[in-house]
């Protein structure tokens, strides 16, 4: 298989899910542009509960915790025929911030994290918002990153400024990208 052939069970799955996007999200579009997301709000809760039924939810994710357990470039795939709508993510339940935030979850959660916030951006129950970006540094590099987290105790105090937060609008939890070892050998250790 090359980058862009597409054989055997993705194949299938593809096709399939490149016709329920046609179907079930392309018709959305119009009330989406002209009447705002609140319009189609109820619309999508019933496409996305038809994306579990199908088994394409979290494409991203591991099959444990209810994902499809997709490989990156099967994801990629997957990504192409949901980028065709505004609102194809979404529906799968693999928008961002939310596939990057999960991912950092679960390599670098504790369990306890895990099953507070994981869980519910899995289920689709909340969404996450993801700050990096500060106002002295252009750009989301995190190596020019200023922002630092201090254990005090059992907390972390968190000294900076981020700026464009990424979907904070309704988000339950936030990621901020810190250092939490400034005197680390390298840029990357800190």
């Amino acid at each position: 298989m090359t980058l862009t052939d597409v054989e055997g069970p993705l194949a299938d799955t593809l096709s399939a899910i490149r016709d329920f996007v046609e179907e079930e999200l392309y018709p959305l579009e119009r009330d989406l542009a002209t009447e705002g997301f609140e319009s189609v709000e109820p619309a999508i809760a019933d496409v996305r509960k038809k994306v579990r039924d199908n088994g394409w939810w979290a494409p991203h994710f591991h099959k444990e915790y209810g994902g499809m357990g997709l490989s990156l470039l099967e994801f990629a795939r997957v990504g192409e025929v949901l980028a065709t709508t505004p609102l194809g993510h979404y529906a799968f339940n693999c928008q961002a911030p939310d596939v990057g935030n999960s991912e950092i979850l679960h390599g670098f959660g504790t369990e306890e994290q895990r099953q507070t916030w994981l869980v519910p951006i899995i289920n689709g129950d909340i969404r996450s918002c993801f700050s990096m970006t500060e106002p002295e540094h252009a750009g989301s590099n995190p190596t020019l990153m200023s922002t630092t987290a201090v254990i005090d105790g059992d907390d972390y105090v968190i000294n900076g400024h981020k700026w464009f937060t990424s979907s904070a609008d309704g988000a339950a939890l936030a990621v901020v990208m810190v250092i939490t070892n400034p005197e680390a050998e390298g840029r990357h250790a800190r």
